[in-house]
């Protein structure tokens, strides 16, 4: 099941696009990542890698690839680790003179544990994309 929340920042789509495509800037805002490395070389594109190390429910190590970049648009991503495989996305509307900006999960394939915690997604993880939109509000409008 998938995810989605959105929030509207003070910013044009190009400075929430530019910010958002930077996976090592993650760790200023999601609170359950400790650590986000670019793998690959080069500037970000399609097929760009980083490695991550999550604190969420134990320590998790991921792999995170680029699927999507449409500038000022949308950005894609996939992570693996022991807990699954995950699709996000940021999604970018210009709206009042911002940005709309819709962050999204959606599991594709799940460990047995996670699987277990199954009943508690609808509770957790809007809780978590809300504290993570909050996060990014405040760090694109400071």
């Amino acid at each position: 099941m998938a995810h989605q929340q959105s929030t509207t920042v003070n910013v044009a789509p190009e400075k929430a696009y530019e910010y958002l495509a930077d996976i090592t800037k993650h760790t200023e805002w999601a609170s359950h990542l400790a650590s986000a490395e670019k793998t690959s070389d080069g500037a970000v594109t399609v097929g760009s890698t980083f490695t991550t190390v999550g604190k969420q429910l134990g320590t998790h190590r991921a792999q995170v690839t680029i699927t999507e970049l449409v500038p000022n648009e949308k950005i894609a991503f996939e992570s693996e680790d022991d807990i699954g495989r995950f699709r996000h996305n940021f999604l970018f509307a210009a709206k009042d003179g911002g940005t709309e900006i819709t962050k999204g999960v959606e599991p594709l394939r799940r460990s047995v544990v996670f699987k277990l915690l199954t009943p508690l997604t609808p509770l957790i993880v809007p809780r978590g994309l809300a504290t993570d939109l909050k996060k990014i509000k405040e760090r694109l409008e400071a």
